[in-house]
């Protein structure tokens, strides 16, 4: 008991106690920060062109799957991408006008048998196969030659505005099993809206 009040009565040690406790409580704040960091996800950049009847979308995604998600993936767990396109059209005296919503899905996974990571497009059924999950994920964060509006909804008087957002998702378990259990080791990310407006 003697020791312990001296150790507080010495100005020098209520100071590195103080300062130790100050360094613990920093990091962990700094923690969320960190994870956030390491699951950033963005639409980093992304644009239209007509394309006969239609405008395609081309657009680029910057996001990185943390350690457990990956081996998850290695082990045969379907990693989904789904991209949210909203298509709107300005109106001088009310709401803006959607002209066109468009939810589109792609499905990652690693097929065993010929040791291939095969990439499916949801919607359309096209498939694309990869030697490694490094290169599977670089295709699935360029998307190319999308056909999301129909040139002939669009009126060239007016102004539009085109937002799409995306989210991933690798779950581990079946639906069934996460409705009874409390905790499950998924993983999932959401991107931000990206919004901008074309000269259609």
């Amino acid at each position: 008991m003697g020791a312990s009040w001296q150790f507080w009565r010495n100005p020098k040690s209520r100071y590195f106690a103080y300062a130790s406790r100050t360094i613990v409580l920093l990091a962990i704040l700094a923690l969320p920060q960190a994870l956030l960091a390491q699951s950033r996800f963005d639409v980093r950049s992304a644009f239209v062109e007509p394309a006969g009847s239609v405008y395609e979308l081309n657009a680029t995604l910057d996001f990185e799957l943390p350690e457990g998600a990956r081996a998850a993936v290695r082990d045969g767990v379907p990693l989904t991408l789904t991209l949210e396109i909203v298509v709107r059209r300005q109106r001088n005296y009310w709401f803006d006008h959607t002209v066109a919503t468009l939810e589109q899905r792609y499905e990652l996974v690693y097929h065993a048998l010929s040791e291939r990571y095969l990439l499916r497009n949801l919607n359309s059924g096209e498939q694309s196969s990869y030697p490694t999950l490094d290169a599977a994920l670089d295709g699935l964060r360029v998307i190319s030659k999308l056909p999301i509006l129909d040139i002939a909804l669009v009126d060239h008087e007016r102004r539009h505005e085109i937002s799409i957002r995306a989210s991933i998702d690798v779950r581990t378990m079946p639906d069934a099993l996460r409705f009874v259990l409390f905790w499950v080791d998924d993983w999932r990310q959401r991107s931000e809206w990206y919004t901008w407006s074309p000269r259609l």
